[in-house]
C-alpha cells in the first residue's frame, strides 16, 4: 500500500470511528431526554449531547478536508503531510 493509499485510509478510518460516535451520542441524547423530568433537564441533556457531537463533526469534516489534501498531493509532500496527520490525530484521542 503506498504512502497517499495508507494516509487516506488512516483518516477515513478515524473519521468512521467518529460517526460511529456520533451515532451513540445522539441515541443516548434521546434515550436520557426521554427519561428527563422536566424541561430544565433536556435542555441540560440536549446542550451536554449538543457540543460533543458538534466537535467530533467538526473532527470528522476535518477529516474529509485532510483526505482530500491528500489526495491532490504530490509524492514529495507526502512525508510532510503524514508527520501533520499524525500529529493533528493525535490530538484528538
Amino acid at each position: 500500500m503506498s504512502l497517499k493509499d495508507s494516509l487516506q485510509k488512516k483518516l477515513e478510518t478515524q473519521a468512521e470511528y467518529w460517526n460511529k460516535q456520533i451515532k451513540s451520542l445522539q441515541a443516548d441524547a434521546e434515550e436520557r431526554m426521554a427519561k428527563a423530568k422536566d424541561d430544565q433537564a433536556e435542555a441540560r441533556i440536549q446542550k451536554e449531547f449538543s457540543e460533543r457531537i458538534q466537535d467530533l463533526e467538526k473532527r470528522v469534516e476535518e477529516a474529509r478536508n485532510k483526505i482530500s489534501e491528500v489526495r491532490d498531493a504530490g509524492e514529495a509532500h507526502l512525508n510532510k503531510f503524514k508527520d501533520r496527520i499524525d500529529d493533528w490525530l493525535s490530538k484528538r484521542d
